[in-house]
């Protein structure tokens, strides 16, 4: 299994209070950080390496401990955005990685991900959804046509559930200094070529109160 890829620097605001002191990312959930819960899964879908790209309140990662893989953590200097983080971190990135994000709990089967990237030998292959409340792209033949995180088009029929396959060679071509969001600008540029993984199992952005609290019911349930 290839190395795995954490987002794990955004700031968290709206958590209020809850990331104040904490990083999202270590936010405890039915009694323990997500990130424990996201590593907890990589580990027992193959995966030996994470690569955990940290900014907002970085320090407190240094006290995080987890024994079950290989960690490398790494900071960005500022708040540089998703696509910056990346960028800021692409000596540490491996040939191919699976991408994931610090504040989403998303456990899918990676080997059916890997092999389909593998085989199709696309340079991004994006998990899409398709029974999601709310649509941010369009897919068509096996392949990501369209992608708009801001605006709703008629046309869209699927959701960016939160795990990708990547190439290293995408951040290294478009790659650049400062802050940017990778997925406003990569996935818009490459649409036509990012390959499509339909997979619905249901995944969960902690990102604010209301979803966090449905999170914790799911492991309480699970």
């Amino acid at each position: 299994m290839p190395q795995v890829v954490i987002l794990a620097g955004g700031l968290g605001t709206r958590l209020g209070d809850i990331t104040k002191e904490t990083p999202k990312s270590l936010v405890n959930v039915h009694g323990k950080p997500i990130l424990t819960h996201i590593l907890d899964w990589a580990r027992f879908q193959g995966c030996n390496e994470a690569l955990i790209l940290t900014g907002h309140l970085s320090e407190k990662f240094g006290q995080y401990r987890y024994s079950n893989m290989s960690l490398t953590f790494h900071e960005e200097p500022e708040p540089l955005g998703t696509g910056g983080a990346l960028w800021n971190a692409v000596d540490l990135l491996e040939d191919e990685f699976i991408l994931l994000w610090g504040d989403d709990f998303h456990p899918i089967d990676y080997s059916s991900l890997v092999n389909h990237h593998r085989t199709s030998r696309a340079s991004i292959t994006m998990t899409v959804t398709q029974t999601s409340q709310h649509f941010n792209l369009e897919h068509k033949d096996g392949k990501v046509v369209a992608y708009d995180k801001k605006t709703i088009r008629s046309n869209f029929n699927g959701y960016e559930a939160g795990t990708s396959m990547v190439d290293k060679s995408v951040v290294q071509k478009h790659g650049k200094d400062g802050k940017w969001s990778w997925e406003e600008t990569v996935y818009p540029t490459l649409s036509g070529e990012i390959r499509a993984h339909l997979d619905d199992t249901p995944f969960w952005d902690m990102g604010t109160p209301e979803r966090l609290a449905s999170l914790e019911n799911f492991f309480k349930t699970r």
